[in-house]
């Protein structure tokens, strides 16, 4: 098969991994909601998805198929492409790619190198760390995602082996793993665990953590821990997160694709809960819960620098309002 990037593909017949199928899709592999995967080759991780079609002698594509693309760049997207390019290559090094592709996706993993090719994968994406020339990211965004793929697609299997010498892109997201690592286990972060509601309760005990300065955070979470260091120890899907008067509950990203192996609890709508915490903030604050449409449904503060709201007041209500959802809605583990 051969890539051609998504904006590219016109009317030739194609396989889709990791995304959303255009017209002239003859295959679709992506654990995206309602993608129309073929319930054989179902799994949670696109990757997966691609690997149980790789091992189904019965599931060769029409003679006139031989066109593979995705519309956004991602670990998972990546590693997808990757295999469907190179498939006895890409059964080789399953465990590892898979691996990779967890990583990007769900922020777990069980190799540590798996976790630094993410962390170079990223890097390669971000116009602020990119090797790639900066004028690349002026481009629109379909632009951008072929290049990248264009450029990591052939060198995907030299970055996984010679991690060591591309520590330049790598060392910082490391180091700051390391450090929430090391503050859970001297007790400077705490995880209290919910398991009737799926919530992970996160406190921050310090005000000198994190000890670094994190820069290029998709989110206020992400500059103050490590998801991953979350996310390596526990399955509960919502994790809320305490510093001080700063709070933040996220989903995590498995809620929101078509999981399978095993039952997650709904998105339940805290739009209610975001007008509630709002009023109790008398008009120094306004919260915001940004959608279950998100890939990363997110409850914060967008008005305001900390909340005015007792910590344990605030956890009370969170708490009551993922109850009274999960009552509702009938959700089940």
């Amino acid at each position: 098969m051969r890539y051609v990037p998504y904006h590219r593909l016109a009317n030739l017949p194609n396989v889709i991994v990791d995304g959303k199928a255009t017209d002239s899709t003859v295959l679709t592999l992506s654990h995206w909601p309602c993608s129309d995967t073929p319930v054989e080759f179902k799994a949670d991780l696109s990757a997966e998805i691609v690997y149980r079609y790789l091992s189904n002698p019965g599931s060769a594509l029409p003679a006139n198929c031989d066109v593979v693309s995705n519309n956004h760049f991602d670990e998972d997207g990546l590693v997808s492409l990757y295999c469907m390019l190179n498939p006895q290559r890409a059964m080789e090094e399953q465990s590892t790619l898979v691996d990779i592709a967890r990583a990007g996706d769900f922020g777990t993993f069980t190799d540590r190198e798996s976790a630094k090719v993410c962390f170079v994968l990223s890097a390669w994406s971000n116009p602020e760390l990119s090797p790639l020339n900066q004028s690349v990211f002026a481009r629109p965004y379909p632009e951008v995602t072929a290049i990248l793929y264009e450029e990591l697609l052939v060198r995907l299997p030299n970055i996984i082996q010679k991690i060591d010498n591309l520590k330049r892109y790598w060392q910082e997201e490391d180091q700051f793993l390391d450090t929430t690592e090391n503050a859970i286990a001297s007790g400077l972060l705490t995880l209290e665990e919910f398991p009737e509601l799926d919530l992970l309760v996160v406190r921050v005990h310090d005000d000198r953590f994190p000890y670094i300065t994190r820069e290029h955070c998709p989110s206020w979470i992400s500059s103050v821990l490590h998801p991953m260091a979350l996310h390596n120890r526990s399955q509960r899907m919502r994790v809320l997160v305490m510093r001080g008067g700063h709070y933040e509950l996220y989903y995590r990203y498995e809620t929101w694709v078509d999981f399978v192996s095993r039952p997650l609890a709904k998105r339940l709508d805290l739009a209610g809960l975001a007008k509630s915490l709002t009023t109790m903030e008398n008009g120094r604050g306004r919260w915001q819960f940004t959608g279950n449409d998100e890939i990363i449904a997110r409850l914060k503060l967008v008005d305001g620098k900390e909340s005015r709201i007792d910590a344990e007041d605030f956890l009370f209500e969170v708490k009551q309002a993922l109850a009274q959802g999960e009552n509702l809605n009938g959700s089940v583990f």
